[in-house]
């Protein structure tokens, strides 16, 4: 976990959250409209039928045509559309079958700015950004517009080629091609230039033959069924038929058509169901590289046992004898950060945070440090960790207890309010005292004058247990005061539920879940590495700010906040958007009342607080890292949730690689060194794109990790009754959060009817269903927030969680 992160119904299921009619169905003068509807009705069926005759007959005369292109082109190896499936493209039975459709020719990339930079940006004909398909529905993508709602772009032909991720330009269509999209008018578009590929146009997914040819179907929806060549397929088997429950890694070569790409596999991955094939799966899909580092990069790197020369700590401050500790999850095995406090004599205190000094070892742009660089994370795997760096730099570099280690230190003079006086920066060499976990800090701040039994801690040097108890203490008093400063200046923070999945040891199944529960522990090493990354940010632009290496949070969009604002007030929910601090101070007014109700109220409060939080996240744009140069002014290298100008990462060199680049330049500009040549606007921009890709990947692959293991433990011990609460609504189906582990699923109604009558409705702009229970004659009404009873199982093919509404009377625990 990064220790810099920003990030219903009270009354019971069956009741709504506020009273909703049910939409009927009402029409003045009902005797006098029928019978004139029904003349108007079979007036429009006879010319419908006349139509369908002459289409029919157009549409046998075109076949015709067609099918004596196809023949002659099949000596040319042009593959035709007639063997695609109805269920792979939509086929409109009324029109005529029209020659095989292309895609739309690009603009060139080096003239794609002559349509760009000409625009008035209230009437912009061309916009830029990174396209997201929907991943349930892939005839629809999306790319974010200038604070308004999203651009729509219908249909995977005018998507272009374009795969989810990828930087793209999209023309507007002319207001008539717009779109009605759950109930408003939506700007649609084609696009016309994909400046860069993103997607590693790579796929998990199984091979079947159809006719003479082999396709690959994608477990991702938002990648296209792939035609695979003979000779890609035989060098991994001699038989695809009854293969179907193989997993293989395929790779998207040329794409022609709309219907189909054309590929070839890379590797069989293993058989579906297997959960350490799937667990490979994940990795593949999100493009991670986790293959052990070559030896022979790995040559002149100092052994796991390297103990420092006098040529390691030159010019450096000697640290080694002051009270300096990590704290760390009980699991942690990179310690890349420690912390000290140091009373002065004028009573102020001396705080340090002390980052392991990674790049002491790398050499900049050396054969090591590139591969390095293209990983850019260390990958948390729920049955796994792999590395960043090689194990044994990681071993040689972690902040180990009672072991001399190279640090890059920050040190404030603060005051008791937590002002700060001064700082500086240094490189120094430390000896820890202390491996201390979030739970042994947490027994100091809860129990501060507590005797401490000697095994309740190791502590080595000359310190012992009173004195880390007082130290951490110390910096919890302080850390209070930074965070309530932070958001009284405009901070912004949105708790998500995040699952974790404890492994047995031995036979590395799943055994047990929780949710993770932050503490003031972990706040405060979070507010200490928070004031480390702003303070270092703010030295690097103000001595390079052409290239500095810097994090920015864009503004969050301006129609997904002010929607959520508006479903949110229909249920009494009032939030103020106008700013982060604003959005925060709504946010923590309710989280507060909390505290103030009984047990039962509290519970169901905080589920409901799960769906604001969630709701609000929607809107949130991704942090990303960015060249300092890139931006038109230094007001969009702004973080928003944070509410700083400037602000970094510094403090996890071990795990991520832009803290490296960080290092380095803070290194080079401390000592007035020159930049070396080779350290560029563009190198700068091309690691911060790397890193912005390899670090959300990991995070996917993380929670995908998670929720794939949490299936396997429901596999293997049988469906569960549980609690989730609803996060919206729509005619097709319901999204709901699972209470007890933050999961999202999403529940089709069409799978419902045999148990239930649903009729949807949307009277006062809230999406409601109004459900009748078939054998209980029970009537439920289902909205935003309605606490829901589930049944909930692994689906019988493949590993994902299915959910099954159950009646409101259920006996399960809260």
């Amino acid at each position: 976990m990064s220790k810099e992160s920003t990030s219903s119904n009270s009354g019971g299921a069956h009741q709504p959250v506020l009273p909703i009619k049910v939409a009927h169905k009402v029409s003045c003068n009902q005797n006098e409209a029928i019978p004139q509807c029904s003349k108007l009705r079979q007036k429009a069926i006879n010319n419908k039928d006349n139509c369908r005759n002459v289409t029919k007959q157009i549409s046998e005369k075109k076949m015709q045509n067609v099918c004596k292109k196809q023949n002659k082109k099949k000596s040319k190896n042009i593959v035709s559309s007639d063997i695609i499936e109805e269920d792979e493209i939509e086929v409109k039975k009324s029109k005529p079958i029209k020659e095989k459709q292309t895609f739309p020719k690009y603009i060139p990339i080096d003239k794609i700015d002559q349509f760009l930079k000409p625009q008035n940006s209230a009437d912009a004909q061309y916009v830029e950004g990174y396209i997201r398909i929907n991943s349930r529905y892939n005839k629809h993508a999306f790319l974010s517009c200038n604070g308004e709602r999203d651009l729509l772009i219908i249909g995977i032909r005018d998507r272009n080629r374009a795969l989810d991720g990828d930087f793209v330009v999209v023309r507007i269509h002319p207001t008539e091609k717009w779109q009605m999209h759950r109930g408003e008018i939506q700007k649609t578009g084609i696009v016309v230039c994909i400046r860069e590929k993103i997607h590693p146009r790579k796929a998990i997914g199984y091979l079947k033959r159809r006719d003479s040819s082999v396709f690959f179907y994608p477990r991702d929806q938002r990648v296209p069924l792939l035609k695979i060549h003979q000779e890609s397929v035989q060098r991994f088997t001699s038989h695809v038929d009854g293969c179907d429950d193989t997993l293989y890694l395929a790779v998207l070569v040329n794409w022609i058509m709309p219907q189909f790409a054309y590929g070839k596999i890379e590797k069989i991955v293993g058989s579906m169901g297997d959960i350490e094939a799937e667990s490979n799966a994940i990795l593949l899909e999100h493009d991670l590289d986790v293959t052990p580092y070559s030896p022979i990069l790995m040559k002149g790197l100092p052994n796991s046992d390297y103990s420092l020369t006098e040529n390691d700590i030159k010019n450096r401050e000697d640290w080694r004898d002051e009270c300096v500790f990590t704290i760390d999850p009980d699991t942690a095995v990179d310690l890349d950060d420690a912390v000290s406090c140091k009373i002065l004599e004028n009573k102020n205190y001396e705080i340090g945070v002390h980052i392991a000094d990674v790049t002491h070892y790398l050499d900049f742009l050396s054969p090591l440090d590139i591969q390095i660089s293209k990983r850019a994370t260390t990958i948390y795997m729920t049955d796994n960790v792999y590395h960043m760096l090689p194990k044994q730099l990681c071993e040689v570099c972690s902040l180990l207890p009672g072991q001399d280690k190279l640090a890059f230190s920050v040190i404030w003079e603060m005051t008791q309010n937590a002002e700060i006086v001064s700082h500086r920066f240094a490189k120094t060499v430390i000896r820890s005292c202390c491996q201390m976990a979030y739970r042994h800090a947490q027994e100091f701040i809860e129990n501060p004058k507590k005797n401490w039994p000697r095994k309740f801690l190791r502590v080595k040097g000359n310190f012992n247990l009173k004195d880390l108890s007082t130290k951490v203490n110390i910096l919890h008093s302080l850390a209070i005061q930074m965070r309530d400063k932070r958001f009284k200046n405009g901070a912004l923070r949105i708790d998500q539920p995040k699952l974790h999945v404890t492994l047995d040891p031995i036979t590395r199944l799943p055994i047990s879940y929780s949710i993770e529960e932050l503490k003031d522990s972990n706040r405060l090493i979070e507010e200490f590495m928070l004031l480390a990354n702003m303070t270092v940010a703010t030295y690097l632009y103000d001595t390079i700010p052409d290239t500095a290496l810097l994090r920015n949070h864009r503004e969050p969009s301006q129609y997904i906040l002010n929607t959520t604002k508006d479903i949110l007030e229909k249920f009494g929910i009032h939030l103020d958007i106008e700013s982060s601090a604003s959005l925060h101070a709504s946010i923590k007014r309710y989280e507060e009342e909390l505290e103030s109700e009984n047990n039962e109220i509290k519970t169901t409060m905080k589920y409901r607080m799960m769906v604001i939080n969630n709701l609000c996240s929607k809107a949130m744009a991704r942090a990303t890292y960015k060249c300092s140069s890139t931006v038109k002014s230094e007001e969009d290298l702004k973080h928003y949730a944070l509410n700083v100008s400037l602000y970094t990462h510094f403090t996890s060199p071990i795990r991520r690689y832009s803290d490296c680049v960080v290092h380095r330049l803070l290194y080079w500009t401390m000592q007035n060194i020159t930049l070396p040549e080779t350290w560029s606007e563009k190198l700068c921009k091309e690691i911060a794109a790397n890193c912005n890709l390899k670090k959300y990947n990991a995070k996917m692959a993380q929670e995908r990790s998670n929720e794939l293991y949490f299936t396997y433990l429901i596999d293997l011990n049988g469906p569960i009754v549980t609690m989730g609460i609803v996060l919206s609504v729509t005619e097709n189906f319901i999204d709901v959060i699972l209470c007890h582990v933050g999961i999202k699923l999403r529940i089709f109604l069409s799978k419902l009817k045999d148990l239930m009558d649903i009729e949807y409705s949307s009277e006062c702009s809230v999406s409601t269903i109004r459900v009748s229970w078939k054998q209980t004659s029970f009537t439920q009404v289902i909205n935003i927030f309605t606490l829901l009873y589930l049944r909930v199982e692994k689906h019988p093919d493949l590993f994902q969680l299915i959910g099954t509404i159950l009646p409101p009377n259920q006996e399960i625990e809260p």
